[in-house]
């Protein structure tokens, strides 16, 4: 049986909301379709002027987003013990991000390339779930 005080709900957040979300975390997964199918990267980044904003290896598959291919972004913050959290998912295309903002990559070589997702949407929500078991 189900606490009657245990509240479930998925609900849509606004924009602002989602870009306020975006701002404050610092690990998101990039997605876009690679030539042997989908791929899915974590990244480390920055949100620069509604942009999402991060640094490769200009070797790396990543640094080849910047061709202006469709990309999605993902970020969520989901606690494990309550079910109670967020995601947001940004729609953009790749580029090559203006070479004054500032490298926040984790990766230790200096030789990086910044890579900018335009968004052309973005879209959010909340969560608070039932864990089971």
């Amino acid at each position: 049986m189900t606490d009657p005080q245990q509240v479930t709900y998925f609900s849509r957040l606004e924009g602002e909301e989602c870009w306020a979300l975006l701002s404050e975390a610092v690990v998101g997964r990039i997605a876009w379709q690679g030539a042997d199918g989908i791929v899915v990267v974590p990244v480390n980044y920055q949100v620069v002027d509604r942009a999402i904003v991060f640094h490769t290896d200009v070797e790396s598959s990543l640094a080849k987003l910047s061709d202006g291919r469709s990309l999605s972004f993902q970020v969520d913050e989901i606690d494990p013990d309550t079910a109670i959290g967020w995601s947001v998912l940004v729609r953009g295309t790749g580029g090559l991000a203006d070479p004054a903002v500032a490298n926040t990559s984790w990766l230790d070589d200096d030789n990086t390339v910044g890579i900018a997702i335009t968004v052309t949407s973005i879209d959010g929500r909340v969560v608070s779930g039932t864990k089971k078991g």
